[in-house]
């Protein structure tokens, strides 16, 4: 069962909402090479013209050895034709963040002991020196205003997960994007299957009946998993670089979401 729990914010959360097929892809941590075979993936399986929506999970920056270039990227957007794209906020992005606003900070030596090293050295610095005035501050801007979730109707997509026992609109940033128990192990009270990152499940997709874990931990296996989902149908198309299309994964069960008046 949940423990008991106050919600720490004030006014209510309220997710983007989207209308058309979404892929998602998990934690990428600063695998730019990654993420260009996934963006490969989704131009090779989209059909001509159809309007998508990328969702990026999370997690863009740390470990990995190209931070910087992955947050480039991102930030130049889409460049085929009817493509959306949305990053969301992982914990790295936010600890990344602040480490820049405050480099001798406490918080700044924990991101640097998480990975935060390898994204100092993508922006040209030597173990942390100098490094808060040579990254760009519009790619500080850029993360500050990444948003916390995606609603498609029938699946949420964000960073970690949710609290079980809260509505959609009373989720908070720091689970959104730190959670991991008892969202892990958990059923949620929400209408939607929860699509998430955050959480490595080096064997492949981590499916329950109530979310579905797509974090691989690209950045040290080299694998990072994709998915396809098209509005009515809850079971997705499964991708993963240097595999392709996976087949014979366990799928979700999701809950319709609730109709006019319901």
């Amino acid at each position: 069962m949940s423990e008991p729990y106050t919600h720490p914010g004030v006014g209510r959360f309220s997710p983007l909402r989207v209308h058309t097929p979404v892929y998602a892809c998990g934690d990428l941590h600063g695998r730019r090479d990654l993420l260009d075979e996934f963006l490969r993936w989704v131009g090779d399986d989209r059909r001509p013209g159809e309007a998508v929506t990328l969702v990026f999970l999370g997690d863009y920056v740390d470990r990995g050895p190209e931070s910087r270039q992955v947050v480039e990227r991102l930030m130049r957007g889409p460049e085929r034709p009817g493509e959306t794209w949305i990053p969301l906020r992982g914990n790295h992005d936010r600890m990344f963040v602040e480490a820049w606003h405050d480099p001798e900070g406490r918080s700044a030596g924990n991101w640097a002991m998480n990975g935060g090293l390898a994204t100092s050295a993508s922006y040209g610095a030597f173990l942390f020196e100098g490094f808060p005035r040579l990254v760009p501050e519009a790619h500080i801007a850029f993360l500050e205003g990444l948003h916390l979730a995606v609603d498609d109707g029938e699946r949420l997509y964000c960073h970690a997960g949710v609290r079980p026992g809260l509505g959609i609109e009373w989720q908070d940033e720091h689970d959104l994007t730190w959670i991991r128990e008892p969202f892990l192990d958990e059923r949620h009270a929400l209408d939607r299957l929860i699509v998430h990152g955050h959480t490595i499940s080096t064997h492949g997709p981590d499916a329950k009946p109530w979310r579905l874990g797509i974090d691989t931990g690209a950045y040290a296996t080299g694998r990072l998993t994709g998915v396809r989902f098209d509005p009515g149908n809850p079971i997705p198309r499964v991708w993963q670089s240097g595999v392709g299309p996976l087949h014979g994964i366990e799928t979700p069960w999701v809950r319709k979401a609730p109709g006019p008046g319901c």
